[in-house]
């Protein structure tokens, strides 16, 4: 075994990626970063007609499940192109976009998107026949979601964070909403459609982008943004 096989694996094993459904699931977080997220599409988020925080948050766990499919094709050439589709479809609403599409999210910047998603989905298609290392491309993009996803829907993190959401909901005088008021707006702007806050973070383990607009927005304000109140350091003290 070379020493970036031996690397990688102490590395997935630190972050308790293990076993064949693990190793899948944190792959595909970092075939949804290094194909679609790290690129134009982040051009997009700033400009006046792109997806918001909530959007960019609902389409990549939405994109994270297309992944999943597209690496465990049985041609990964074939599943990789069929990925790339998906992501170039200009008329597929968007999650948490209130069913706007790419022609429209996209506007002024859908040249450059197109080459970045067919330009990186090239390159992992080249990686993947690389003999190096017995899974290159599995060794590449578990590093790419361990340094810019670690804590990411499909990653052994995303539970803790949406454990720490269902704290915050419980108590809104905890000391991670940051704010002595902030923990009360939140819930008093809770979305009628939030029926029980076991329902909601039942939903974001295993579906985020199926929430309706509304409380995708809500979590964008108050639960998700720039990764806090859910982050950091001071749980252990705060409970």
């Amino acid at each position: 075994m070379s020493a970036l096989d031996v690397g990688h694996a102490v590395r997935c094993r630190a972050a308790g990626i293990v076993g064949p459904d693990a190793v899948l699931s944190a792959t595909a977080v970092g075939l949804v970063i290094e194909v679609w997220r790290n690129g134009p599409v982040e051009n997009m988020h700033a400009g006046k007609r792109g997806p918001s925080d909530a959007a960019m948050f609902a389409e990549s766990t939405a994109l994270h499940t297309v992944a999943v499919t597209a690496l465990s094709a049985p041609r990964r050439m074939a599943g990789l192109l069929g990925f790339e589709k998906h992501l170039l479809d200009r008329e597929r609403p968007w999650a948490g976009t209130g069913g706007r599409t790419l022609q429209e999210l996209g506007y002024g910047f859908l040249g450059d998107y197109r080459r970045h998603v067919k330009d990186h989905v090239n390159a992992m298609i080249v990686l993947a026949d690389h003999t190096c290392v017995p899974a290159p491309l599995e060794t590449y993009l578990i590093s790419r979601a361990l340094m810019y996803g670690g804590d990411h829907k499909g990653m052994p993190g995303w539970p803790v964070i949406v454990e720490r959401i269902g704290v915050l909901l419980a108590d809104p005088d905890h000391l991670r909403w940051g704010d002595d008021r902030r923990g009360y707006q939140a819930l008093g702007g809770l979305p009628a459609q939030v029926t029980s806050a076991d329902d909601l973070t039942a939903t974001l383990l295993t579906d985020p982008s199926v929430l309706p607009d509304e409380v995708l927005d809500w979590l964008g304000e108050y639960l998700l943004y720039c990764g806090g109140p859910p982050y950091g350091p001071g749980w252990e003290a705060g409970g």
